[in-house]
Parts: C-alpha cells; structure tokens; sequence
C-alpha cells in the first residue's frame, strides 16, 4: 500500500474502520483511524465520512480511549 498517495491510504485506512465497526470490532477501527490520521492528518480532518466513523466509535463504551483525541480535535467530543 506504500505505493499509494497518501489521500488513498487515508481513505482506505477509513473504509477500514468503517468495515472493522459493522463488524463489532472498535479496537481494529481506531487503529485504522489514528494510522490514516498519521498517515494523512488534513485528509482524515476534513472528510465527512471520517467525522461519522469518529463519532460513531468515540461513542461505543467498548473502543480504547486512544481515539479521543482525534475525536476531540474534530470538535466530536
């Protein structure tokens, strides 16, 4: 995947998440969130789709707490 630009492996890294969530997995969907958010910080920050993936996990009492601060930073929490 290193081969990507990095605005596609940030949206693969979401498509990601979103996957690992409708599979009952929040600990897989915030690894993949917080990668593509090092991977391509404005690109997680700015997509609409990232927001509700954020929103979705930061709300699920089982996900790590590593997502808040993305969650806070995007004005979520």
């Amino acid at each position: 995947m290193g081969w990507l630009p990095v605005e596609h492996r940030a949206a693969h890294l979401v498509d990601a998440a979103r996957g690992y969530l409708l599979t009952g997995d929040p600990v897989g969907a915030a690894r993949a969130l917080i990668r593509a958010d090092r991977v391509a910080p404005a690109e997680v920050r700015h997509r609409p789709a990232v927001r509700k993936v954020v929103d979705q996990l930061a709300r699920d009492p089982r996900a790590p707490t590593t997502i808040t601060p993305l969650a806070v930073s995007l004005g979520l929490l």
